[in-house]
């Protein structure tokens, strides 16, 4: 396969994302999207000039030759999706979270390994740039062991889902949490390289919004003997998502909506060595602006989502492995489940 033919169902917000990355590509070729509402298809494919549109999946599949079928809809619509079109022979990428039970992700898991075509899910902060120079550095040993993971992410009152009391998501067990948790569950997997467990979680009501129950979030996760620590807002005063990882040798601090990685080797007590270590992050700071801000001058600047469906399309083209696995998803589908029935008991909706 040399060219990649896409087709993207699903025309909403998301779908920008999916586009922008697709149309980056010279191997890849956005020849069709379908959403039930025929007009936003029709109005997304007049925006990003497509040739073809389709109200569902099964039409675009009869009329159009396509390699991979990427999924922007609600996880809730993803297993059908995908198994129609892995069945009819067709890749598929498919939005975080892959589904919302382990149940349909594992009707995706089985579909794939029966079809044996490639099947991938967009876990994009995993592609984000700080991620990973951390990888790259913990590989290299400047952390030691990592103890720890804290995440924290941040969004405003006005955030588009939780803002309209008509999205899907407020209808979903967790509520606005079940969209954004995978997020925060494939990090701790991630960086502490295990299975999730989750010790706790507490949940509150801070923001004046009556179709929310909750809108305030902390979590411990536990990964054999090592902890992971969330908290999620929506009520902050800016979006924000920080990443503080703590090892044995030092520790590494992101911030993800900045680009910004800072890492703190072990300190020694000295009567300079604060001075010294304000110098260190100050320069770290100006180097990672330095970098992002050429990134951007010279058009290079790839988001989590764009290198994320790259290597996924280079795996469709070489021999390369999905960079996200359906079965990774399965796993981080688990967790999420357990995570939306506790905020949905907490919630008092059991």
């Amino acid at each position: 396969m040399t060219k990649i033919n896409v087709a993207v169902v699903g025309c909403g917000y998301v779908a920008n994302d999916h586009l922008k990355a697709w149309r980056r590509l010279r191997e890849a070729n956005v020849v069709a999207v379908s959403d039930l509402n025929e007009n936003l298809a029709k109005s997304k494919a007049k925006t990003w000039n497509i040739p073809k549109y389709y109200s569902t999946l099964s039409d675009l599949l009869a009329n159009c030759k396509v390699d991979v079928v990427d999924i922007c809809t609600p996880p809730q619509t993803h297993t059908a999706l995908a198994v129609e079109a892995m069945k009819a022979g067709v890749n598929v990428l498919i939005e975080k979270p892959m589904t919302m039970t382990v149940k349909d992700a594992g009707k995706i898991v089985e579909c794939q390994k029966a079809t044996v075509v490639k099947a991938g899910v967009i876990h994009n902060w995993l592609f984000d740039s700080p991620v990973l120079q951390a990888d790259s550095m913990i590989k290299k040993g400047k952390l030691g062991e990592i103890l720890h993971v804290e995440i924290e992410a941040l969004n405003t009152k006005y955030d588009s889902m939780v803002a309209n009391e008509h999205h899907w998501c407020h209808i979903m067990p967790g509520g606005r949490f079940s969209e954004m948790l995978a997020h925060p569950i494939y990090l701790v997997r991630h960086f502490l390289n295990g299975e999730v467990e989750v010790d706790d979680i507490q949940i509150s009501k801070v923001g004046n919004y009556p179709w929310m129950k909750s809108d305030e979030l902390c979590a411990i996760f536990r990964v054999g003997k090592k902890l992971g620590r969330l908290y999620c807002s929506f009520n902050s005063s800016r979006d924000a998502v920080y990443i503080n990882l703590y090892g044995t040798e030092g520790i590494i601090k992101m911030d993800l909506i900045n680009a910004i990685l800072m890492f703190l080797p072990k300190r020694r007590t000295s009567r300079f060595s604060k001075g010294f270590d304000s110098l260190r992050q100050a320069g770290q700071i100006v180097k990672c602006t330095a970098k992002n801000t050429a990134k951007i001058v010279s058009r290079g600047w790839m988001s989590g989502h764009d290198l994320c469906i790259k290597l996924f399309a280079e795996s469709l083209i070489s021999s390369y492995d999905p960079p996200v696995s359906v079965t990774e998803g399965l796993a981080v589908v688990k967790t999420l489940e357990e995570m939306c029935n506790r905020i949905n008991e907490l919630d008092g909706n059991a």
